[in-house]
């Protein structure tokens, strides 16, 4: 694992996250097997992709939903500021699915630091999470720059990453970050004039 040992971030509960996250969760068996995934980098049009497989053990890819915008939110059961704000995606997902094709998709490191899908089923279950939720592989959390959870990417419908959180940002700025990506609004450029580095 090259990235995800790096901190878990929430305001408050971030020593304590990050604790978590380096240490991780106990395991009395061996880690479950990385699903089959691959990672595409970014197209000459910019445009991103990958393939993940989903708790039916089916591949899904990220392309499938060009036309839509996308939110691609990285977390883990383990994970207290990914708990805290799934909630608030469940809620974007319920509003602006189907009246703005709002597409949210919920990617699981269990599979990289965790104890895989059976943990995350139950999980899933508990929160009452109806978006798709895909389980993660080093190759996309690499390829995409994940080095924190939970991270949430933001994908216009031409399949562009636009926007990113960094740890789980307040309630209001998720809503923020939506509603430019459902208008449409390019991420803001830098008091210099360049584009954010996302």
């Amino acid at each position: 694992m090259t990235r995800m040992k790096n901190l878990c971030k929430s305001g408050a509960a971030a020593a304590l996250a990050a604790a978590i996250l380096i240490a991780g969760p106990s395991r009395a068996h061996s880690p479950a097997p990385i699903p089959i995934a691959s990672a595409v980098p970014a197209a000459d049009d910019g445009a991103v992709d990958f393939t993940l497989r989903d708790l039916c053990n089916k591949p899904v890819k990220l392309s499938q939903w060009r036309g839509h915008p996308v939110i691609v939110d990285f977390w883990a059961t383990w994970c207290a500021p990914c708990r805290k704000q799934i909630p608030a995606l469940q809620r974007l997902y319920s509003r602006y699915h189907k009246s703005r094709g709002l597409v949210v998709l919920g990617v699981s490191c269990d599979t990289i630091h965790g104890d895989g899908a059976s943990a995350v089923v139950p999980f899933v279950n508990e929160l009452k999470i109806k978006y798709p939720i895909l389980m993660a592989s080093e190759p996309v959390v690499d390829s995409l720059g994940v080095d924190a959870i939970p991270t949430t990417i933001f994908v216009d419908p031409e399949g562009r990453l636009v926007d990113r959180i960094t740890g789980a940002g307040r309630t209001d700025e998720l809503i923020r970050r939506t509603k430019r990506l459902l208008d449409g609004a390019k991420h803001p450029a830098r008091s210099d004039g360049n584009p954010v580095n996302l």
